[in-house]
């Protein structure tokens, strides 16, 4: 980057700016070979991290220059005003448009708990320094939003002095915390909320409904968000990474769920529902997989959620497609029943008014929706934040992909929150239901390397 080439940029921005007398956002993007992001994430342990599959990209987001926080049940819409209202007049150098990252909490009626308190309702940042790997390569743009009484040569100034501390000393070797403490609901407790469930099913209020468990550790120092996402890289198989940062604050994960994708209005999603172990040994590995492809109780749970998208999407798309069977995605330590579904969007109606439409979708909320949320809001017991909620990113010309922030943990300075869930419906058994639990909290346990402080007391 220099600054020739960013002063013009701004100045092209601040006439339009000028002209129209509002925000004016200027990209520049240029080849980055020599830069990875995940080794730059790693580094900063700030920002913004994402490395999908399918098709395969990676981002590093670092810097804010400029967000959009929206509040109550139309946030979304309100983020699609403000982004697209921005972005009308976009002055764009080089081939990258500008580029949106962020995400939402789960339940907007939810009361927010302490820990969730610096994630609002829908909140979203315009990365100041934005690198991505793709087929195409690495590129870094520097993004920036011109006011009218901006000043060009300044901003470039500033830009530019951002981009100096993209490349940060070499960081402290990573601390190994230890647990002071760690508080989750006995099983006992946790497995009679499932029979409430159950008993919800039976008399026919519910068809499925999600119920998750929260774990906390309390730490005696700080987690290294870098050195855990390293791990989870190591490990990925077919899981999407996220890593978000609000001040001392980071949610991240590694999860199976896409929510939504979006390229040039072709739609993309899949339902995942039905679970069961990986085996160890490839012969068991294979029998369990045929097992639950051949699970009534599996495949009930399953057909229901693809049902659901369908209904969900079937009135802002077009050429609605699902595949007949499912097939098997096989993760790490779980695999679970996935349908590929793709659709045309509609004119007039954007990605974001597909993720309306869809969440909660019932692998993280249940049928009835409006049902299946209520119980869950009377009876899980906490606040999920932006645990199972929507987490992505959207760009100017309506492109975007969001996942489903499973498999996750927020990390605070002094705790570690980690949050895993399941689906119940008739046929279920607690039990199963509380195994099925531990086997997704493994792979994020597991990427933690938390040790355990002498004489810590324990939830359990």
């Amino acid at each position: 980057m220099n600054e020739a080439a960013l002063l013009n940029v701004f100045e092209a921005a601040h006439q339009l700016a000028l002209k129209h007398q509002r925000p004016v956002v200027a990209v520049s993007s240029r080849p980055a070979p020599s830069l990875d992001p995940l080794a730059l994430y790693e580094a900063h342990r700030q920002g913004f991290f994402w490395c999908a599959h399918s098709p395969g990209l990676a981002l590093f987001g670092l810097g804010c220059a400029w967000q959009i926080e929206a509040a109550g049940p139309q946030r979304l819409a309100e983020v699609n005003r403000q982004w697209f209202a921005l972005c009308a007049d976009a002055v764009i150098d080089g081939p990258h448009p500008p580029l949106l990252l962020g995400g939402m909490r789960f339940d907007t009626q939810q009361p927010c708990a302490p820990h969730w308190a610096p994630f609002a309702d829908a909140s979203f940042h315009l990365a100041q320094w934005l690198l991505s790997e793709d087929a195409d390569g690495r590129w870094l743009r520097c993004q920036c939003v011109v006011e009218p009484g901006s000043d060009p040569a300044a901003l470039a100034l500033a830009n530019l002095a951002a981009y100096q501390q993209l490349f940060p000393t070499p960081h402290s070797p990573e601390s190994c915390p230890a647990v002071i403490e760690r508080n989750a609901l006995p099983a006992p407790q946790w497995q009679a909320k499932v029979a409430n469930a159950l008993q919800a099913i039976d008399s026919g209020d519910l068809s499925k409904v999600v119920l998750a468990r929260h774990i906390e550790y309390q730490l005696d120092a700080a987690l290294d968000s870098g050195a855990v996402m390293r791990r989870l890289y190591e490990r990925r198989n077919q899981t999407h990474l996220f890593a978000l940062h609000r001040g001392d604050s980071c949610f991240m994960g590694a999860t199976p769920e896409r929510l939504l994708s979006c390229q040039e209005s072709h739609l993309s999603t899949h339902a995942l529902a039905g679970s069961a172990r990986r085996a160890p040994t490839p012969e068991k590995d294979q029998e369990a997989g045929a097992g639950l492809l051949a699970d009534p109780k599996e495949l009930h749970e399953h057909q229901l959620v693809v049902q659901t998208i369908l209904q969900g999407l079937y009135g802002i798309v077009s050429e609605l497609q699902a595949a007949t069977q499912p097939e098997l995605l096989k993760l790490a330590t779980v695999q679970h029943l996935s349908t590929p579904i793709s659709a045309r969007l509609k004119e007039g109606h954007s990605l974001l008014d597909g993720i309306q439409a869809l969440h909660p979708t019932p692998a993280v909320g249940g049928l009835p929706g409006v049902t299946a949320m209520g119980f869950i809001r009377h009876h899980e017991g906490f606040d999920r934040g932006w645990y199972a909620a929507p987490i992505g990113w959207l760009d100017s010309r309506g492109n975007g992909d969001f996942l489903v922030a499973l498999r996750s943990a927020l990390m605070t300075p002094a705790h570690c929150h980690l949050f895993a869930g399941c689906g119940i419906v008739q046929g279920s058994r607690p039990a199963d239901e509380y195994e099925e639990t531990q086997i997704k909290l493994a792979s994020m346990e597991q990427a933690l390397h938390l040790s355990y402080a002498n004489g810590y007391r324990s939830g359990y």
